[in-house]
């Protein structure tokens, strides 16, 4: 047998045998466990030949969230680097995520692993307040491939440790930073040097000019994603020139709280723009429908939009009525507010072919959901959010309508729903994977036995408050959704230590358990019950 070389990820097989050929097909099924860290980890105790196999793909993202797991992870690097594990664990790490700690990390631990993990390819150091310019610049040192990398919260990085991000990382295609204070224009006018970079988002808290913008659309080729919230003063002669600049490129493209921005620049953006995709905007008065019929015009590939009208009020049903009936691919709206202008109609033209349909603080009525539900449309995402105007009839019939499509729905701070919407209409939703519900009223046991014997495919609930349910079943109803993998009570007085206890180990996938307000239940519970994490999920006592 002629010898050759068989590749995987980051395993070799020297020399081509039936081992080498199982451990082939044993990687491949593997890689599609990247989710199931669990699994994995069962997996990597049942041979040398699954160990072998499961090793790389545990340790390629690994998924940091408590205190005692960043300790196991600092010590088996440590470990490592002393050549005391088979493995150099540091190098099968391809994505690193530390913005979902529960903790602050020390400055230490993060100058250790930007020591250790030197093939790092995505990261994210959001909320990360103690990092500083030294371990960034080892990052960029070591990390030549990287491609994506957040920075978010990081009051001690500075300009200096950017730019060596920026001339050393040149295949990055993802960046995003906000509320860095030490980032400034110097550092962000390099950017226009990348030429890989597809995606650039700047958050709250940092401010850049409108000549360091069209710098950078200049330069970077194939940026395609721009989303800006709320950062410096960009004005309609920028917006202009990144139109003509970026031209059929720019796919993604949000605009938060541009009050210097008005129609005239957002007209070039639709008719030179032909291939966007996602828009999202919060306009001043200088928007007006003319944007609308512009997009409606020109944007035909337009798929997604979100619009706040809470500081435009010269939008109206004329415009949006455009925009549905020439936008054929449009499928996903978020509205946020509503205008004396934008009424019922608006809604319910738009609604025909929607896929997923966010409204919040908008003052529809009962007619448009009565209008939605008698088209049908595949909605499978819904959100309803502080629509005062809507009653459970309007809601239950639109629930019965698209059951069979939807499978995320969060109903909250709507003064006219009651708990019929759960009885006579949530319970119909057999297939929701998300639930999140803040009822006007009092949620009791027959809306929550409504739910656990329906909605079993559950994999995220977010609940209220359990306050009007009697203590002694609360915990043996939500053990009743074996599938749920984040649970989050707002209000639970009377949840106990055995409660806990009983909900962790009925509902096997749980990772996350959020709770508040609860009299038996205190911080020392829940850091004992995150000290040990190993099949547990992470608990988080709220206010």
């Amino acid at each position: 047998m002629t010898s050759s070389v068989i590749c995987h990820s980051s395993i070799q097989f020297p020399f081509r045998t039936p081992l080498s050929d199982n451990a082939y097909m044993i990687c491949e099924i593997f890689s599609h466990l990247l989710e199931k860290q669990s699994d994995l980890f069962s997996c990597c105790l049942v041979s040398r030949l699954w160990n072998t196999c499961a090793i790389p793909c545990l340790w390629k993202a690994p998924r940091l969230k408590r205190e005692s797991t960043l300790s196991k992870f600092i010590g088996t690097l440590m470990r490592s680097q002393q050549s005391l594990t088979i493995y150099s664990y540091g190098c099968l790490i391809h994505t690193l995520d530390l913005s979902r700690l529960s903790f602050n990390c020390p400055a230490a631990e993060l100058n250790f692993i930007t020591e250790c993990c030197g093939v790092l390819k995505i990261i994210d150091f959001s909320n990360c307040q103690k990092l500083r310019d030294d371990a960034l610049t080892r990052i960029s040192e070591r990390c030549y491939n990287l491609r994506s990398l957040k920075l978010l919260n990081l009051p001690y990085i500075t300009d200096e440790s950017v730019i060596n991000i920026i001339n050393r990382c040149n295949r990055l295609e993802y960046f995003a930073f906000g509320d860095c204070i030490g980032i400034t224009d110097r550092s962000l006018r390099q950017l226009a040097n990348m030429s890989y970079l597809t995606t650039l988002e700047i958050l709250f808290g940092n401010n850049i000019k409108n000549e360091t913008f069209v710098l950078i659309t200049q330069g970077c080729s194939r940026l395609k994603n721009l989303h800006v919230w709320d950062c410096g003063n960009l004005d309609d002669s920028a917006i202009i020139q990144i139109a003509i600049n970026m031209n059929q490129n720019l796919e993604s493209l949000i605009l938060h709280n541009p009050q210097h921005i008005t129609d005239l620049s957002l007209t070039h953006i639709a008719s030179r723009c032909t291939n966007l995709r996602h828009l999202g905007l919060e306009p001043y008065e200088g928007v007006t429908n003319n944007t609308l019929i512009a997009l409606a015009n020109n944007a035909f590939k337009l798929e997604s939009i979100q619009i706040s009208l809470n500081r435009a009020s010269s939008f109206s049903n004329d415009g949006f009525s455009l925009v549905a009936q020439r936008l054929i691919m449009l499928s996903k709206v978020t509205l946020q507010y509503s205008t004396p202008l934008v009424t019922d109609i608006t809604l319910s033209i738009l609604s025909i072919r929607l896929t997923s349909l966010h409204l919040y603080n908008c003052n529809f009525t009962d007619a448009s959901l009565i209008a939605i539900a008698h088209s049908r449309p595949p909605i499978n995402d819904l959100c309803i959010f502080d629509l005062m105007k809507i009653s459970d009839h309007a809601v239950i019939l639109l629930l019965y309508n698209i059951v069979g499509t939807l499978t995320s729905l969060q109903i909250s701070n709507c003064e006219g729903l009651s708990e019929r919407i759960v009885t006579e209409g949530i319970k119909h939703c057999i297939n929701l994977r998300k639930l999140c519900l803040t009822t006007s009223s009092d949620f009791t046991i027959v809306g929550l036995d409504a739910i656990v014997k329906n909605c079993i495919e559950l994999r995220e609930f977010y609940l209220a408050s359990t306050e009007d349910i009697p203590k002694e079943v609360i915990a043996p109803e939500l053990m009743c959704l074996r599938k749920l993998e984040k649970l989050r009570i707002r209000n639970c007085p009377s949840l106990s230590q055995e409660d806990i206890w009983c909900i962790c180990c009925a509902c096997t996938s749980l990772q996350e358990f959020f709770f508040g307000r609860s009299v038996n239940l205190n911080e020392e519970f829940v850091i004992q019950f995150n000290s040990n994490g190993k099949g547990k999920p992470l608990l988080v006592l709220g206010p």
